[in-house]
């Protein structure tokens, strides 16, 4: 089956959803937390853009399906729900088509059924097929890292025979089409009885690009290292090596914890030092000293509220002046090369002005002919 001309691009955001969602799915149905989903398919949405010939998919949510006679149904209510709350916060992002997890790249016959529930609502809408068993660093025949998914657009609808559509229709077929053509609704046109309008699912490109939020999240759950026991026993400390943001975090909460418990224990001395339970010691003092010198003197909240006001309203008298004096350093330039441009003029007009004749309207006169006086003109005979 030939590519397309069309892309997506996929973001690891939706690779690292869909890996979670399995991952959490079949350990809780190993633990006995939740039922097996209907038809044991485990999907979702995928949320994006389009232009043109190009598509990106960055966001993803869980479906909730329900089951049938024939298997399962994705429940409407629940995805029109879910779309409408991240509308509100993406905005520009739509349903661009929806992800299902399988242990092959191809089409089964559940994963029909379900694709042409959503078309129906959804004609172009795209399916993604996640493949776990490639999932786990497996390599293609040119020694790459393959990719474990595929994506298959959904092309418009043509006329099909309905006998060609039991590939996933009958439960009892075995022989699976690998054209994968899925039955789609056309009520304004009407067909013969054995035909039927269908789409036909075809691969397209797919490429990964991510940007820097997203490689420090993907670096972080890559390297990111599962807590010993003896880190399990030791509360105050928590261990991420591998990931650097983990061990920035690692360091900065053990950090927190020390500062903490001296808190904790100078507080409990001095408290038995003014009831009487304890000795007056200065070395403790000084450290008592020491330790609140490290914390932020806030102590009213409007004053810090003030304060920080004063240095925003600093902040942006600074901005305007900037901004002020870049206009006059703009318009100085502009006089000062008006100045240079009519300076060339004057010198290109000067040797047709006579000196003798004076200056100003009196003087360009006498250059072009006149007297230099309003009296007497020798080229118009009205000055007599």
């Amino acid at each position: 089956m030939s590519q397309t001309s069309s892309t997506i691009v996929v973001h690891p955001l939706v690779l690292l959803n869909i890996s979670e969602q399995t991952t959490r799915t079949v350990a809780q149905v190993k633990q006995g937390k939740v039922e097996v989903p209907p038809s044991s398919l485990i999907c979702g949405a995928l949320l994006g853009q389009q232009s043109e010939s190009k598509i990106e998919a960055f966001l993803t949510f869980e479906f909730k399906l329900n089951s049938t006679a024939g298997g399962a149904e994705v429940d409407l209510g629940h995805f029109t729900a879910r779309l409408e709350q991240l509308k509100q916060i993406f905005p520009s992002d739509e349903f661009i088509g929806w992800y299902v997890v399988n242990t092959s790249m191809q089409v089964a016959p559940q994963i029909a059924q379900l694709h042409e529930q959503i078309i129906r609502s959804h004609p172009l809408a795209l399916l993604m097929v996640f493949d776990v068993a490639l999932a786990d660093g497996s390599v293609n025949a040119d020694g790459n890292y393959s990719l474990p998914i595929v994506v298959y657009e959904t092309r418009p609808p043509v006329r099909r025979e309905q006998a060609k559509l039991q590939w996933y229709k009958d439960a009892n077929a075995m022989v699976l089409d690998e054209e994968y053509f899925v039955e789609c609704s056309v009520e304004s046109m009407p067909l013969e009885s054995n035909m039927v309008w269908a789409s036909q699912l075809v691969p397209i490109k797919v490429t990964i690009d991510s940007g820097e939020a997203e490689r420090v999240a993907v670096e972080h759950v890559a390297n990111i290292s599962q807590p010993t026991s003896e880190d399990m026993l030791e509360t105050s400390a928590v261990h991420l090596e591998g990931s650097r943001i983990g061990t920035f975090l690692s360091s900065q909460r053990n950090a927190l914890e020390m500062l903490y418990r001296d808190i904790l224990l100078l507080k409990a001395y001095v408290k038995d030092v003014i009831d009487g339970k304890a000795p007056f010691d200065p070395d403790v003092l000084q450290r008592v000293q020491r330790v609140l010198s490290n914390k932020p003197v806030v102590q009213n909240d409007e004053l810090f509220d003030l304060a920080m006001s004063q240095e925003e309203t600093n902040y942006q008298l600074t901005m305007y002046l900037a901004g002020i004096t870049n206009a006059v350093a703009v318009v100085r330039d502009v006089s000062h090369k008006s100045n240079v441009a009519l300076s060339s003029a004057r010198a290109k007009h000067a040797p047709y002005v006579n000196p003798n004749q004076g200056e100003g309207m009196f003087g360009m006169m006498s250059a072009f002919g006149g007297s230099g006086r309003m009296g007497r003109h020798r080229g118009f005979p009205g000055f007599h």
